[in-house]
């Protein structure tokens, strides 16, 4: 199959890309099993190991260092969130360890901002408490396109209704939830994958999403939606949708 997908993928559109192509081959679950443009910390997998080598490499971002110290003043960007500096189109928090006021008055701030459309705050002691506001502010703020919770510790029930708050949500292309550390064990169950690729199902905007996926089905499932969603997508570029 590798062999197939690499001679053919040579004469299809650039903007088509390999998953446009993974579809059309049926190849979904070999070309999704790893996502390899998680910000995870350096040396650890996020979800499970592909048979194949990924294709898709040449998609990568560059990974976010877990360890890096940012300088970032939290309270002078969070009144600037609250502002609506128009300057500000990119909050990253990363590596940040806040309290959960801090992390709520981030949230509460983003609500009614119009600037911000990439908000990053992985590894920054993100915990179930704080899901509300992150809920509240997916269900408010139609100018986010992106937020990365990654390496958080967040339990697989407050992810599931994470994810289900999207389905009214039109705007976010791109959200990060992987390694998520409760009690030092992943915090999603088979349980929790399936409500969370179910929910998926509802929303038509997401086109990048990370995720520690045991299950095998729900992980398809998953790479299903998001290549769905990715068709959609194009078919809006190209005024076809």
């Amino acid at each position: 199959v590798r062999d197939i997908i690499l001679s053919i993928s040579s004469g299809i559109n650039a903007e088509y890309g390999i998953d446009a192509l993974a579809e059309i081959l049926g190849a979904s679950s070999l070309l999704g099993s790893v996502d390899i443009t998680s910000c995870s910390r350096p040396g650890l997998e996020t979800g499970l190991k592909s048979p194949l080598a990924d294709i898709r490499a040449a998609k990568v971002e560059q990974e976010v260092d877990m360890t890096e110290v940012n300088e970032i003043e939290v309270e002078e960007t969070v009144a600037q969130i609250k502002n609506n500096d128009s300057s500000l189109t990119t909050c990253c928090f990363n590596n940040v360890q806040m309290d959960t006021e801090m992390v709520d008055s981030i949230t509460s701030a983003m609500v009614r901002n119009t600037s911000v459309t990439k908000l990053e705050m992985c590894n920054c002691g993100v915990v179930d408490a704080n899901i509300e506001g992150f809920i509240t502010m997916l269900r408010s703020n139609k100018t986010l396109t992106s937020l990365s919770l990654e390496t958080n510790k967040i339990a697989g029930k407050f992810l599931v209704e994470l994810i289900k708050c999207l389905d009214t949500n039109e705007t976010i292309k791109e959200l990060r939830i992987a390694n998520q550390k409760c009690l030092q064990y992943y915090s999603t169950g088979v349980g929790d994958e399936m409500a969370i690729a179910k929910a998926l199902d509802k929303n038509s905007s997401l086109c990048k999403f990370s995720l520690n996926w045991k299950n095998g089905g729900s992980r398809n499932t998953a790479d299903r939606i998001i290549m769905r969603n990715n068709d959609l997508a194009r078919k809006k570029r190209r005024g076809l949708a």
